[in-house]
């Protein structure tokens, strides 16, 4: 029966909702029809919420493309911190974290000149910018001075030897958590408490498997 607009095709119907002004009709379509949810459509209402308030969309963009590609450029970045605060795409501290942030931004002292969360985290994931990416967030006091030697002290590694976010990955595998508790025990990740809670955990899961 057609979509918004009366498009008949995925691409015209992406064509006529590429566009702010559209996304009431859109977003109703979409969700009516089970075809955004969770994050996704979340992220759509925010967008929804801010349209009726009036908020000023950065540089004017009018779609995703162009908002992204307006804010890829730091001399933007004090304008499209100052929308996804207003339209509420950043937690409290994200907002702290930005702050620490937008300075080194603005001189051009990100690692390898990264403009943006993804690409900065895809650049210091790599095991030669590590010394680069450290040094950057001990200027910005991203980290603690604990965290900082326990990431020297390791070498931005973690438990068999993975990096970033492929820590956490390896870590919900049960058949690697032992590694991922010896690591933590090991490097002061886990308090004295959590480690004896641990420890009794094990020695009543080991006396109930004897029994």
């Amino acid at each position: 029966g057609g979509g918004p607009g009366g498009c008949k095709s995925e691409a015209s119907c992406k064509d006529y909702c590429n566009d702010v002004g559209k996304l009431d009709e859109c977003v109703a379509f979409a969700e009516q029809n089970g075809m955004v949810s969770g994050t996704e459509l979340e992220e759509m209402k925010k967008i929804q919420s801010a349209v009726k308030r009036g908020t000023k969309f950065p540089g004017e963009c009018r779609n995703r493309a162009t908002c992204e590609l307006y804010c890829k450029t730091p001399e933007h970045a004090d304008e499209c911190v100052a929308f996804a605060k207003e339209a509420g795409f950043m937690s409290e501290e994200e907002i702290k974290e930005m702050e620490k942030i937008l300075p080194l931004m603005r001189s051009g002292q990100m690692p390898g000149g990264c403009t943006s969360k993804e690409v900065c985290e895809a650049y210091c994931a790599d095991e030669g910018h590590f010394d680069e990416c450290v040094a950057f967030a001990e200027k910005a006091g991203l980290v603690s001075e604990k965290e900082l030697e326990i990431m020297r002290k390791t070498g931005g590694k973690g438990p068999g030897g993975c990096r970033g976010r492929a820590c956490q990955t390896f870590c919900e595998n049960p058949a690697n958590q032992q590694a991922c508790f010896e690591f933590g025990k090991e490097y002061g990740l886990i308090s004295e408490e959590d480690l004896s809670r641990m420890e009794e955990g094990k020695r009543l899961l080991r006396e109930q498997l004897e029994n």
